[in-house]
């Protein structure tokens, strides 16, 4: 039985409110069993249960304001242009790990130096290609170039491209009905393997690293970190004044930058997704971007009915929900919300 075929879109854009409150929980949790000294401040708590009523309400008003009866495909992307880009960008990727001179996945310096221009240029082309080709054109000989692509895209040592692909496949798997009920465990178990192997051996090949954690408590004391770094940056809220948004669309480290200015040492700090966002512009900052979001994921999703649009929706929503933890600071993901806004125009422009 296949679990697109229940009255329950699992995948609707209140995944997302629903996850960002699992994340509370975990690091709520995580706070109390590692080396926090306190638990999550209540503050801390209202503002992140806040930012998810904000994302639900704007998707609920928007569910209710926006519709599109019907989205013509596009049809110049065949099957065969999209293996050949999906090839390139596996080979571009092997490329810049040739070029980095080892494996960053077990060598925290190469690790350091992984997000190359070579590798901004093959990670989204193979992530938003497999996507489109799972979509438009779905054969199950091609989950092996999923597999295959997370196995690459894994050894550059970091656990989040490894659940972009997985994750961004599986839901664009559901909405073509391809997700029975016994190969949605296997791939669920596949995914929490990917992302949990990745992230633990990760961690251990720090070299300053002291602590031992085993897979899934590394999980919740990550959640228990971020959130304690959001903790600081509530009360600098506003302080930075659009320079962490500045960071994103030019040049520089908004992660680095945010570990130097709110714990004062040079370390490159996840901060959640509302952590960036309420530096600069504090609390309305927030509310315009939970807004936004929750507006504009409902609206994608409304036009994820074909091909190229379920892939594009799945990217972006997989995306966000990565966002969870590590916060908006990549300029290649806000690409492909560029892209859903180009979804967007087009199908406004046929409706």
């Amino acid at each position: 039985m296949s679990f697109s075929t229940r009255k329950i879109d699992f995948f609707h854009p209140y995944i997302i409110p629903v996850a960002i409150l699992i994340f509370l929980v975990m690091g709520y949790i995580g706070s109390f069993n590692y080396r926090f000294e306190n638990p999550l401040n209540t503050q801390t708590i209202l503002t992140i249960i806040f930012s998810a009523a904000l994302f639900a309400i704007a998707t609920f008003i928007t569910s209710k304001k926006f519709t599109i009866e019907k989205t013509k495909e596009i049809n110049f992307l065949s099957e065969k242009i999209l293996l050949i880009f999906i090839g390139i960008a596996l080979v571009l990727q092997s490329i810049n790990m040739v070029l980095l001179g080892g494996i960053p996945l077990f060598n925290s310096v190469l690790k350091a130096n992984a997000t190359t221009n070579l590798w901004r240029v093959a990670y989204p082309l193979f992530l938003i290609l497999i996507n489109i080709l799972i979509a438009k054109y779905y054969n199950r000989k091609y989950l092996l170039l999923v597999l295959l692509g997370a196995l690459i895209f894994g050894l550059n040592g970091y656990r989040t491209s490894v659940i972009g692909i997985l994750v961004s496949v599986f839901i664009t798997m559901y909405y073509i009905g391809k997700i029975s009920r016994k190969f949605g465990i296997i791939f669920v178990i596949i995914i929490a393997l990917g992302g949990l192997g990745v992230g633990y051996i990760a961690s251990q090949s720090i070299a300053t690293q002291t602590w031992t954690l085993n897979p899934v408590e590394l999980v919740f004391y990550r959640a228990a970190f971020t959130q304690e770094v959001f903790e600081k940056i509530i009360p600098l809220a506003g302080t930075t004044h659009g320079h962490i948004l500045s960071m994103i669309f030019s040049s520089g480290s908004p992660r680095s930058f945010i570990g130097n200015y709110v714990l004062h040492y040079d370390v490159c700090l996840t901060s959640t997704l509302f952590g960036p966002v309420m530096l600069d512009f504090g609390y309305i900052g927030l509310t315009i971007q939970m807004l936004f979001m929750g507006t504009f994921l409902k609206i994608i999703h409304s036009l994820a009915k074909k091909g190229i649009g379920i892939g594009i929706y799945s990217i972006i929503l997989t995306h966000t929900l990565i966002w969870i933890e590590t916060g908006p600071t990549d300029i290649m993901i806000w690409f492909l919300y560029l892209l859903g806004l180009i979804l967007i125009i087009l199908a406004l422009k046929k409706d």
